[in-house]
Formats: C-alpha cells, structure tokens, sequence
C-alpha cells in the first residue's frame, strides 16, 4: 500500500508538517474570532491541560499561530451562543470543532472501549447511580461539587456514594455522551450540562454518520492537519484506534486524498495529495508541550530533531530543562526551550532556564546562539504583553540563559 510515491527529505517534511499546521505563516493583522475560527479549522482541537504555572495548554495553539489574543475569546468561542469549539474526549481530554461533533458520536457509544477501570467498577456496582447524578442537571449547569454537597437535591453521600464515584459516574456519563461540558469554573473544575444546555440545535440536528463515515471524517481532518504522517500519527491525533484508522487511512488512499511518500528514503509515510512543500517556514514562538505539532513525542523526535519530555512528574532534583520548559520555533527548527513562570502578583514574567537545544552547535541547519537568543528576547516580550505582565526576569538557569538576559537588555 505505500510502495512509489514523493521523496521528501526529512526538513522537506517538517515544513510541510508545520505549515499543515498553520505554524510559520504570516500572522493575522487581527487576532479576532475569525482568526481563531480559522485555527480550529486548521488544527480540529486543543488539548486541554490544567497546569497553569504559566498558562493552560488549550491557551497557547491559538497564541502560536496567531500572537498576542484576548484569552475572553477563546472562553467565548466554548460558552458562548454560537460556539466554535466543545470540550470532550478526542486526544484525551480536548476543545474540539463543534462541526466534528457528529464524527465522534460512534466513539461515545463505543465509550466501553476506552473506559477507565473506576468507570467499569462503578456500573458493575451501581449503574443507577449515572442515571441519579444526570438528573441533577436538569435545572441547568453544575459542577461535580455542587452535586455532590446536595446543591442539587440530595448529596450522593446520601444515596449511599461518595463525592469520588458521583464524579466518576458523571465522568463516564460525558464520555458517553449523555452529559456535556458547558465550560470550567476559575478553579478549573469542570461544569457538566445536558447536551441540549451546550451543543447548538444546529449541530444536535445533524445526522449521525455510522462508525465507518466517522471514522473516515476524522482521518481527513488528521490528515490535513498533519500534512505529512504515519498510520500511528494519524490514529494519535484523535487517538482512534489503529485497525479502524488503518482502513479509513486505505479509503482515503482509494479516494485519491492521500498518497504515500518516503522520507529520507523510509517507507510508511503519507501525505495529502497534491500539498506544495513550502521553501522556507518562518515560526518565531513557543509552543504548549500539549500542541498538536509535539504532542506525539515520537513524531516530534522524527521530524523536527526534538527529543522532548515534559517534566512536570520528574522529581525537582531529576528535572533537565525545567518544570514546563516550552519549546521555542525559529524558522523551521526548535532551536530551544524556557521554563517559564507568570508570577501574577508582581507582574512578572519569570524565565526560570533557558536552554540552547542539544546538540544544536553541531548542526549546520540551526542559527547560533547570538541569532537564538535575541529572537527569544524579542518574543518574549510579546509573551509577557499576552499574558498581561510588565516585565521580564531571566533567573540564570541554563547554557542560553546569560545570552538571553544580555539580549533583554
């Protein structure tokens, strides 16, 4: 199925990779809904993550792609009227293109699949208990807490269930699609809902396409999100399953959508049918360790040269880079990494390190440090206008860091 084909070589391929994505292009002269509503097209979804030491990882591919936005509008893109985006379970726990929620209908009713094991426990121990915690959201949107201190008619604890199995069944009820996420409170605690509290009449009103046609419109907007891939990229990026993947991924090749490549002269490799690789990609930003141009390590690694780990779990004295050390595009390459911080109270931007990427002075393809860290400098300050803070305290750690705060100024 992948014998012939393009040649590209890898750097051929991690342009046509980040400019699928949407990274490298001109910036939008407005960083307004239309720009935003662009983006979710282009990419189909943000991972969500709650880890805000800097900012939340849904945050940041809009950010990116487009610079300094007003974070109200992404929060207005989920809750508003018209929504362009909805929280459920694609990559993990993600806001998705309102327009894919049909495609991913038959994965809800399949949600057995996937379950965790404290969802299983539950049903075998109390399916009724679902049934009760839905019940509770008939008179609008709550949180789990509020359900569970009897907010909402009586506590679970009087039914005879805790605050973790309440959370649990309506954990499992979204995951099936009989409850909806209608936004996170400030502490970033989920709100559950009816779906008809959330989803437009609009999109209810679509008819479901079968597991095969969902699956199949999934792989497309993979597809074209990635550019250039292989069959364990394109099940990762909705995280499908591999079977069903693999055969929507031959319809898609009998369609003429997609055709197989080489890169650097390896087989397995895919791309969508007639994409232009571009000459040159010019990206300047961090991205969220969650974006969907790294969030597959091993594509990260094979692509764009970029051996990431985030650290968040790696005890302090283990850590390499840093706590949520970001990955920094020049051009076409990730020439570095930051740890950042928001100290909000003082209005600070903290760069706890700054890392010159390994073995980046060996490679004749990356820019040198000088280039690097007054290209980090500049954005930075963009980074600290986006996220409303006056000013900017290079901390030390790291080999890039005394020429970053040189640059600083």
């Amino acid at each position: 199925m992948t014998s012939g084909g393009r040649r590209l070589t890898r750097r051929q391929a991690a342009r046509l990779a980040l400019a699928a994505q949407g990274l490298g292009r001109r910036r939008p002269v407005n960083a307004d809904r239309a720009a935003l509503r662009r983006t979710v097209r282009r990419i189909g979804l943000f991972q969500v993550d709650s880890v805000n030491v800097f900012a939340r990882a849904h945050e940041m591919p809009m950010f990116s792609r487009c610079g300094p936005y007003d974070p109200a509008l992404l929060t207005g893109a989920v809750e508003g009227r018209s929504p362009l985006l909805h929280e459920t379970w694609a990559h993990v726990a993600s806001l998705v293109d309102i327009e894919l929620e049909p495609a991913l209908r038959y994965r809800r009713r399949d949600a057995a699949r996937e379950a965790w094991r404290s969802m299983v426990d539950l049903l075998d121990e109390n399916p009724r208990l679902v049934d009760e915690v839905i019940g509770r959201l008939a008179d609008g949107p709550a949180t789990a807490r509020q359900i569970s201190g009897g907010e909402r008619g009586t506590s679970p604890e009087e039914w005879g269930w805790n605050w973790s199995a309440s959370k649990t069944a309506l954990e499992w009820a979204w995951r099936c699609g009989r409850v909806a996420v209608a936004g996170r409170t400030a502490s970033f605690e989920k709100i559950y809902a009816l779906p008809d509290q959330v989803l437009p009449a609009r999109i209810r009103a679509l008819p479901e396409p079968g597991a095969e046609q969902g699956q199949r419109e999934l792989a497309v907007r993979a597809a074209t999100a990635l550019g250039v891939f292989t069959p364990a990229d394109l099940a990762d990026y909705f995280r499908t399953r591999r079977r069903p993947t693999d055969a929507a991924l031959s319809t898609l090749a009998s369609e003429g959508l997609v055709e197989p490549v080489t890169v650097d002269g390896e087989r397995g490799w895919w791309m969508c049918s007639g994409a232009s690789v571009p000459r040159r990609i010019e990206g300047c930003t961090v991205v969220s360790p969650f974006d969907p141009v790294v969030f597959r390590r091993e594509r990260a690694l094979r692509l764009h040269a970029l051996d990431y780990r985030i650290e968040i779990y790696v005890p302090r004295a283990r850590r390499r880079f840093g706590y949520y050390c970001l990955p920094f595009l020049l051009g076409q390459d990730f020439v570095a990494r930051v740890d950042l911080r928001a100290d909000r109270a003082a209005g600070v931007l903290e760069v706890a390190s700054a890392w010159r990427e390994p073995g980046a002075e060996e490679s004749p393809d990356l820019p040198g440090r000088r280039t690097v860290a007054t290209a980090l400098a500049g954005h930075l300050e963009e980074v600290a206008e986006w996220r409303g803070l006056d000013r900017i305290r290079v901390l030390g750690a790291g080999d890039l860091a005394p020429d970053l705060a040189r640059a600083m100024g």
